[in-house]
């Protein structure tokens, strides 16, 4: 395109600014002939532009006719013709200087209509720790401040003062950022604060972030401890104190928050101090203290609130000791007289017998008990005293009353210790009778767990002794404390165990319990033979027990029952019985050999291999029998999808001892299919060739789909026909070719043209020949004719003419713009109609562009089709008759 049009097209589209110049405008001289004039100058910050061989020249504050004679006068010394010199303005930014907190201060250029805001952007934005509401504009020396965060919180552009070119922006910084440069992060700067003490809040104390912060309108004391994060967990938050304009305020916040009134709360304003104290131990004398002391856990003063009652407050002070006298606890109160309060009739009946309420103020006073000397055990004869030792709390010699039961004894002996043996107390009766047992036994276990009825309880007399024996402190704590161990409370465990010996044992343990307690069985164990010997009955019973078949079904009744005084034996494991085991190689997680059994699945002896690896290829796992010497000795097995098709346990394969399974490794990547093929089965692979960006051969199953398979090859390359792409499935009995237009897909999203392929197919994408045919009539546009690249153009209804001469690398020199012929389809027929290029580009306001659809034809004339140029070659033709008729005549 030619400087004229260029200039043209300038002159058209500008927009109208001022005719003045600033520092930052683009301009334009047109000076014909001269290529250092070809790009647009730019006025520097000083207003000066440099001229090529001319220099700087000062043209700031000038019109454009005042500039453009300003530099006509300096170029006539050095040009010749400047009759063509012309100065226009190309683009006009204004220059702002933004100073201060920010990123990058300095000068920045900006558009007209601009703020301050895409100022400050400009510049990289403010730092954290800038002060907004004390921002600065500098204009001729005058200092205007305005807050820009109340412009941020509204989005009120009245909030801003506009920008001129020159103005300055001042940013300054936080007056509690100290006089050292320090990097800080958006919460150090949060937790200092915000403000200053005159136009802020200051808050300090037991406070989690102390600081000063910003007022804002409506904000209340509470508002102001959630500003610094809440008080600590020492802070006394019944003592707050408030100064606002020099008069303090004492806060209750505690009773704020259990009334709820707000008239409690103080004033607060700008400059206004908050201060929480820390909780010390003084004497506490708020409205709602009630005092407590005497015999009591925790005696002091405490908080009440209404609708506290005695029982409340005695239970808050920990409650009485034991060396108080319930029966004669005090009531001091201001208003009412003394009251005494007898706490056991009232525990034992409460409807007879009310507690007074509680006012604040009052005191309560739990007094002594006046004589608590232990009276001597001689005191107490034989037949009215019964004995408990062994591991009890408080074993001794008590006081026995016949309405006492065993219950009763053992709450007041302080109960049993933790490692007290309760399921086998024992009882001795020194008084017994001949036909009495002397010595009895109690399982206190099973009667707490069968939930039995008191009647179930041991009767005792007086002068009984309760014997609690006391386990050993670990199951394997057995040898020199076994002759503590009774022989009737014990089972024997020997053999493969990590720890045998004699235990104790009862009737609420089982098998596994007392094995466990041994340390299990050992690595040696032959757990399916497992022998039991029951010497609780009348003979010698043996049961045998395949501890192994249990850990694989889970089925708790194959356990067998033990009792105190069984004997359990775990045999070494035989070596010989190794030689029933299956091997495991390939893609498993723990390869190896394995023991087998009969009551195994294929599933159970992957589970012991650990499983198969993510990148196992699951879809193909062979099986080798060793039993069978003919070639069908290799059986394959679909895993993936039998787990796909819910797990039907029939379709397992069944294996027997000396079997070995074969799991393969997927290639570790789609494309590593060239060193690694041989080991790829070619029933799980499939073929493809042709313009894809890895051909080969890839690993395949029926889980994945065309597209799958395409894009492992890196997918079509540039030169791939997509409408003619060929499939050879050779699953069928018969060779079957599949075509798919894979570009008709794209466009559509039609899933239905994707075709199904299986491994052993062959995928082949062929070279585009000829891409002409596979743009339908209907979807482009034909352009011939005095184009640099004449041809059929994909269009769409968002494309106009321009759009399509452009992609056609516009009209050649000898194109007869003014005269485009434009014929567009329609129902009825095409019609034809011209279009003037050149009269658009000069005007395009009164001559729009003509409207194109796809399927239309745009033809653009040579010159020579012009009529004036048809004209004068007419006349050229008829000069030229006549002087051969002339030259005929003359010879």
């Amino acid at each position: 395109m030619s400087r004229a049009l260029l200039l043209v097209l300038l002159l058209i589209i500008a927009p109208a600014w001022g005719t003045t110049l600033t520092p930052g405008d683009r301009v334009y001289l047109q000076l014909p002939g001269e290529s250092a004039f070809d790009d647009p100058f730019t006025i520097d910050d000083q207003g000066q532009l440099r001229l090529p061989e001319a220099g700087l020249i000062t043209v700031a504050g000038l019109s454009i006719d005042e500039a453009e004679q300003r530099i006509r006068k300096r170029l006539s010394t050095i040009y010749r013709n400047l009759d063509e010199l012309e100065l226009s303005i190309m683009e006009h930014l204004i220059r702002i200087q933004v100073l201060g907190y920010v990123e990058q201060p300095g000068m920045v250029s900006l558009k007209p209509g601009s703020n301050i805001q895409m100022a400050v952007a400009e510049a990289g934005g403010a730092r954290p720790g800038a002060q907004l509401d004390q921002f600065k504009l500098i204009r001729n020396s005058k200092t205007q401040v305005f807050n820009y965060k109340q412009y941020l919180d509204s989005g009120d552009p009245g909030q801003l003062p506009a920008i001129k070119s020159g103005d300055t922006i001042f940013v300054p910084a936080s007056p509690l950022l100290g006089n050292v440069e320090v990097n800080f992060d958006a919460a150090s700067l949060r937790e200092g604060g915000d403000a200053d003490e005159e136009q802020g809040i200051t808050i300090f104390g037991e406070l989690r972030n102390p600081g000063t912060f910003s007022f804002k309108p409506d904000m209340t004391v509470v508002d102001a401890l959630m500003r610094a994060d809440g008080v600590t967990r020492y802070a006394d938050v019944t003592k707050i104190r408030v100064i606002t304009d020099n008069i303090p305020y004492q806060f209750d916040l505690k009773a704020y928050l259990d009334t709820g009134d707000a008239s409690n709360l103080p004033p607060i304003k700008p400059g206004t101090t908050i201060f929480a104290p820390i909780e010390v131990e003084d004497i506490n004398t708020t409205s709602r203290t009630v005092y407590v002391m005497g015999e009591v856990k925790a005696p002091g003063a405490y908080e009440s609130s209404p609708g506290t009652g005695f029982i409340d407050v005695l239970a808050n002070a920990g409650g009485p000791t034991r060396f108080a006298d319930t029966t004669h606890i005090k009531l001091l109160s201001n208003v009412n007289a003394p009251l005494s309060i007898n706490l056991v009739e009232y525990t034992q009946n409460p409807s007879q017998s009310t507690l007074p309420p509680i006012e604040p103020g009052d005191v309560i006073f739990v007094p002594e008990k006046i004589d608590f000397n232990e009276k001597s055990w001689l005191k107490v004869t034989n037949d009215r005293a019964i004995k408990i030792i062994g591991a009890i709390y408080n074993p001794g010699r008590f006081e026995w009353s016949d309405s006492m039961s065993f219950m009763d004894l053992l709450a007041h002996a302080g109960g049993p210790k933790q490692q007290a043996n309760l399921s086998n107390i024992r009882i001795i009766r020194e008084s017994a009778a001949k036909n009495e047992p002397r010595v009895t036994f109690f399982d206190f276990v099973e009667f707490t767990k069968a939930g039995q009825p008191k009647g179930k309880l041991p009767q005792l007399r007086a002068g009984d002794t309760v014997i609690v024996d006391e386990l050993p402190h670990d199951p394997t704590d057995n040898k020199s404390s076994w002759l503590r161990q009774s022989a009737r409370d014990s089972i024997y465990i020997f053999g493969q165990i990590g720890a045998p010996g004699r235990y104790a044992f009862n009737n609420e343990q089982g098998f596994l319990d007392i094995l466990s307690a041994a340390d299990g069985p050992t690595s040696e164990a032959d757990i399916q033979e497992v022998l039991i010997s029951h010497r609780s009955g009348k003979g010698t019973e043996v049961t045998r027990f395949n501890l192994s078949h249990y850990f694989e079904t889970g089925n708790e009744s194959l356990i067998p029952d033990v009792a105190p005084g069984d004997v359990i034996y775990i045999p070494q494991l035989e070596k010989t019985a190794d030689e029933r085991a299956v091997k495991v190689i390939g893609a498993v997680n723990a390869p190896g050999r394995f023991k087998w059994n009969d009551t195994m699945t294929f599933l159970d002896i992957l589970a012991m291999a650990g499983g198969p690896k993510q990148q196992a290829n699951i879809s193909n796992i062979r099986l080798i029998k060793e039993q069978l010497n003919t070639p069908e000795n290799v059986i394959y097995f679909d895993l993936e999808n039998f787990i796909n098709e819910g797990g039907n346990f029939a379709a397992l394969p069944l294996l027997d001892a000396g079997d070995t399974i074969v799991i393969d490794e997927l290639p570790h990547d789609p494309t590593d299919n060239k060193a690694g093929w041989i080991r790829q089965s070619a029933d799980d692979s499939i073929y493809v060739f042709g313009q894809v960006g890895a051909p080969g051969r890839y690993a395949f199953n029926r889980e994945l789909g065309f597209l799958d398979i395409l894009s492992a090859a890196d997918g079509p390359n540039g030169d791939a026909d997509l409408r003619q792409i060929r499939i050879s499935h050779r699953d069928k009995s018969q060779a079957q070719v599949t075509k798919l237009n894979l570009s008709l897909y794209f466009e559509t999203g039609d899933e239905s043209l994707l075709p199904v392929v299986v491994p052993g197919d062959v995928i082949y994408v062929p070279k585009e020949q000829g891409n002409w045919l596979d743009k339908p009539a209907e979807r482009v546009v034909r352009l011939m004719g005095s184009v640099n690249k004449p041809g059929r153009y994909t269009f769409n209804n968002q494309m106009n003419i321009l759009d399509l001469l452009a992609e056609a690398g516009g009209p050649s020199d000898e194109a007869y713009i003014e005269r485009i012929m434009i014929v567009n389809t329609s129902c009825c027929g095409d019609q034809a109609q011209t279009f003037n290029l050149r009269d658009y580009v000069i005007d395009p306001a009164r001559y729009p562009l003509p409207l194109l659809r796809p399927g239309d034809t745009v033809y653009v004339p040579n010159e020579s089709d012009s009529i004036g140029e048809q004209w004068r070659q007419g006349l050229r033709d008829v000069l030229g008759l006549f002087t051969l008729i002339a030259l005929g005549a003359a010879l």
